[in-house]
C-alpha cells in the first residue's frame, strides 16, 4: 500500500524555509516571491513540551473518567430513561445530519478526497445510528435490535475516518466527480441496506449478537487507534488535523467504555458523552473549515499565518521601495536628454518657470543663458553623427563642471542648450557665461574629437523681462548676435558683453 504523507505541513520542505505549497496557493502567485520563513525555535522547547503535555492530558481525560466509574460505581446501579435517551439521540442525529451537509459543501468546493470520506463518515453515522433511538422503546422486547445499531454506527464512522486519513493530501477531485450524485445515492442505499440487515440479523441470529457487538466495538477501537498512530507517524501540522486526532482519541475511548459498560449503567451513559465530545470536536473543525477555506489542508495555525503575513509585509515593503526607486528612475529619464544626460526641454522649461515665479515672489535675481555650438553642422557632415554625439557629450560634461549646484543645464534641441542661473544677477551671470565659454574653448582634444567653441546669449530677469517667453526670446536674440559678431563669445546687455582674447574660430 502506498504510504500516506500529510502535506503541506510538518515536512522537510518547511524546515528548510521553503513556503509550504498550501500557503503559496492560498496567498496566490505573489507568495512564491516571499522570503523563506525561519522557524522561531529549533527542536522541542519547554513551552512546546508543556503544550504537548496539555494536549495529551486533554485527550486522555475520558480515560480518567472511565477509570473513576469502574472503581467507584455501584454494581447494578442503572439509569434507564427512554424519553431522555430518545431526545439525546434525536439531537445527535439532527446535528450529525447538519454537519454531513456542511462537510459535503466543503467537499464540493475544494474537491479534497479526504473531505469525501469525512462526509461519508458523518452520513454513515447518521443513517446507521438513527434506528438506535427509534427502537429505544423495544429495549426489553428485543435488546439487540435496540443496542446493535450503536456499535455498528461507530464501526462505520471509524472505518470512513481511517480511509479519509489514507487520502489526506491527495490531489482534488475533478468537478464532475464532486457533482456525481449517483455516488452519494449508492452509499445512502448501502447504509439503509445495512440498517435492514441488522434488523433481520437481530431477529434471526440473536445468539450471535453479543460476539458481533464486541467485534464492532473492538473494530472501531482498533481503527481509531490505527488512525492516531498514522497521524503521529506523519505529524500533520494543522489545527484542523489536531482536532481530528483529538476526536479519534475520544472515539477510541468511547468504544472502550462501551465494551466495559452494561446497558443503562453510568459507564454506558459516559460512553455516549465521550462519543459526543469527539463528535463536537470534529464538527467544530468542519464548521471552521467551512467559514474559512472550505478545506482541511488550507487552514493554518495562527502563528503560521502571522509569520507569513510578516513575510508578506516585508515583501510588500521591499516591493514598494523598488517601485519608488523605479518611479524615481522613470521621472529622471522623463526629465533627461538620453544622449547627454542633461535636462530635456520639458524639464528645463518647467524648472525655469518655477524659478521665475520664485524670483518674482522673493525679488531675487535670475539669469538665462542660451548656448549654441559653433559650426556644429560641419562636424556632423565631416566626421559623422557618431562623432557629433561624442562632441555633445563632452560639451555637456565640460559645461556641467563649471556650474553651481543650483544651476541647471538643459538641451532644447540639436546643438542648442540653455543654462538656468537662479539667484545670479547680470554681472555674475556674465562671469559664469564667460567661464563656460573659456572652458569649452579649452576642452582637451586628447580623445581625437574636433575642437569646438560656443556662442552664448544672456538675459537677466526683470531687466530683460519677467516672463519666460520674453527671457528666452532675448537670450536667443543675443545668442545670434554673438554668432554675427564672430562666434566664441558672450553677449548680454552692453554692460555684460564680452569677447575672447583669441581670434574667433
Amino acid at each position: 500500500m502506498q504510504s500516506t504523507r500529510f502535506e503541506p505541513r510538518g515536512t522537510a520542505a518547511e524546515s528548510t524555509g521553503v513556503m509550504p505549497p498550501a500557503i503559496a496557493e492560498a496567498l496566490g502567485p505573489e507568495a512564491l516571491a516571499l522570503p523563506g520563513r525561519t522557524p522561531a525555535t529549533g527542536g522541542l522547547t519547554i513551552t512546546r513540551a508543556v503544550e504537548l503535555l496539555l494536549l495529551v492530558t486533554f485527550a486522555l481525560v475520558p480515560l480518567a473518567a472511565i477509570g473513576y466509574l469502574l472503581h467507584f460505581r455501584a454494581p447494578g446501579e442503572i439509569f434507564e430513561h427512554h424519553g431522555f435517551h430518545e431526545a439525546a439521540i434525536a439531537v445527535a442525529i439532527a446535528v450529525s445530519g447538519f454537519i454531513t451537509f456542511v462537510t459535503w459543501r466543503c467537499y464540493r468546493s475544494s474537491g479534497e478526497p479526504f473531505l469525501r470520506w469525512l462526509t461519508l463518515s458523518f452520513l454513515g453515522f447518521t443513517l446507521v445510528y438513527a434506528p438506535h433511538g427509534l427502537f429505544t422503546g423495544m429495549a426489553h422486547e428485543n435488546m439487540w435490535l435496540f443496542l446493535f445499531y450503536g456499535p455498528m454506527s461507530r464501526f462505520v464512522m471509524a472505518a470512513c475516518l481511517f480511509a479519509g486519513l489514507l487520502t489526506y493530501g491527495k490531489p482534488p477531485h475533478a468537478r464532475e466527480t464532486r457533482d456525481a450524485f449517483a455516488f452519494w445515492g449508492a452509499w445512502i442505499a448501502a447504509f439503509v441496506a445495512l440498517d435492514l440487515g441488522i434488523g433481520i440479523a437481530t431477529h434471526l441470529l440473536p445468539q450471535t449478537m453479543p460476539a458481533l457487538r464486541l467485534i464492532m466495538e473492538f473494530g472501531a477501537l482498533a481503527l481509531t487507534l490505527l488512525g492516531i498512530c498514522l497521524m503521529l507517524a506523519s505529524r500533520p501540522d494543522s489545527p484542523l488535523m489536531l482536532l481530528y486526532a483529538l476526536a479519534l482519541a475520544f472515539f477510541a475511548q468511547s468504544s472502550l467504555a462501551f465494551v466495559l459498560a452494561r446497558p443503562w449503567d453510568h459507564l454506558w451513559w459516559l460512553a455516549h458523552a465521550i462519543s459526543a465530545g469527539g463528535f463536537l470536536l470534529l464538527g467544530y473543525g468542519v464548521l471552521h473549515a467551512y467559514h474559512t477555506t472550505r478545506s482541511f489542508s488550507l487552514v493554518f495555525r495562527h502563528d503560521e499565518v502571522i509569520d507569513y503575513l510578516r513575510a508578506a509585509k516585508t515583501h510588500a515593503d521591499e516591493a514598494a521601495e523598488r517601485l519608488r526607486q523605479a518611479n524615481e528612475e522613470l521621472a529622471r529619464l522623463a526629465a533627461t536628454d538620453p544622449l547627454t544626460g542633461v535636462a530635456n526641454r520639458r524639464h528645463f522649461i518647467d524648472r525655469a518657470e518655477a524659478e521665475i515665479a520664485r524670483a518674482g515672489r522673493n525679488g531675487t535675481p535670475l539669469v538665462l543663458l542660451a548656448l549654441d555650438l559653433d559650426h556644429f553642422k560641419k562636424i556632423n557632415d565631416g566626421s559623422g553623427h557618431a562623432v557629433g554625439d561624442r562632441v555633445l557629450q563632452r560639451f555637456c560634461a565640460t559645461v556641467g563642471g563649471t556650474l553651481r549646484p543650483s544651476d541647471l543645464l538643459g538641451r532644447l534641441g540639436g546643438e542648442e542648450f540653455m543654462v538656468l542661473l537662479p539667484e545670479a544677477g547680470a554681472v555674475e551671470g556674465a562671469a559664469i557665461a564667460e567661464r563656460i565659454r573659456a572652458a569649452v574653448a579649452g576642452m582637451s582634444a586628447g580623445d581625437a574629437l574636433p575642437d569646438v567653441t560656443t556662442s552664448i546669449g544672456l538675459a537677466a530677469y526683470d531687466a530683460d523681462g519677467t516672463e519666460l517667453e520674453a527671457l528666452l526670446r532675448v537670450a536667443d536674440d543675443r545668442l545670434y548676435r554673438a554668432k554675427h559678431l564672430g562666434r566664441n563669445r558672450v553677449v548680454g546687455n552692453d554692460a555684460t558683453a564680452s569677447r575672447p582674447d583669441t581670434p574667433p574660430a
